[in-house]
């Protein structure tokens, strides 16, 4: 489930999809999006936008998904997949 297929849901729907409202998921992508801005290295982009990296970790903490399957769904590898979760709950806490 990538976030472009989401935009354009009512937020009722979004909610039901995702597991937040609409409002605080927009609060805790600007929460990464200021995290991203003080990272000291650049190192390599990552493959997913920061909306798909926050849904990746929602579906993480929402539905046990394990983390093979999760980086089946974003197409990215199992390893990915963990250091997305980990880098976003760091960035969240």
């Amino acid at each position: 489930m990538n976030y472009l297929p989401l935009k354009p849901l009512s937020p009722s729907a979004f909610k039901r999809g995702v597991g937040i409202p609409l409002p605080l998921f927009h609060e805790l992508l600007e929460v990464l999006k200021a995290g991203e801005l003080t990272k000291k290295k650049s190192g390599r982009p990552s493959p997913l936008s920061l909306e798909d990296q926050l849904l990746l970790t929602l579906g993480y903490w929402r539905e046990y998904r394990t983390l093979f399957h999760l980086g089946l769904s974003y197409q990215v590898h199992e390893s990915t997949a963990q250091r997305i979760v980990k880098r976003v709950e760091t960035r969240l806490e």
